[in-house]
């Protein structure tokens, strides 16, 4: 998850409208995968792109079933970890699929499938195999979203 601290707080709670408040960054403690989802808004004939940064499958999911005809996700990049990724660094791909099933162990695993095919897990038990997966969901795929 993404935390902020006081000393980045841009103005004051509230003054870009209600419940809202802008930060000079966030930060996170945990090196775990997240989703960066690019929103078409379109109010009054105006339309404007905003950037969200979210936490977990079920955030995703909600964005996704939250969308419609004024408010639209265009793009959906995961940023993933070194030990996902195996690259050696962060990296942030366009996102092809999002699966979530059950091991061998009865924990629920996350498969992220990239634009270039490849596939990563969020498992850390020794031996994960992604193939040995029950009851799988698909909660995302690239055609649930519009293209400019």
């Amino acid at each position: 998850m993404f935390r902020t601290q006081d000393a980045d707080l841009i103005g004051i709670p509230g003054m870009f409208g209600e419940g809202i408040s802008q930060w000079h960054s966030v930060s996170r403690l945990l090196k775990t995968h997240w989703y960066h989802l690019t929103v078409r808004a379109e109010e009054n004939g105006r339309s404007t792109e905003l950037a969200f940064m979210v936490e977990g499958e079920q955030k995703l999911q909600r964005m996704l079933v939250a969308q419609d005809e004024q408010a639209f996700i265009t793009d959906i990049q995961v940023v993933t970890p070194s030990y996902m990724n195996s690259k050696g660094i962060w990296s942030m791909e366009p996102l092809a699929k999002v699966t979530i099933g059950v091991d061998k162990d009865g924990f629920e695993a996350c498969l992220l499938e990239v634009e270039d095919g490849a596939v990563y897990h969020n498992s850390h038990r020794p031996g994960f195999r992604p193939d040995l997966l029950t009851n799988l969901r698909p909660i995302y795929l690239a055609s649930m979203i519009k293209t400019a």
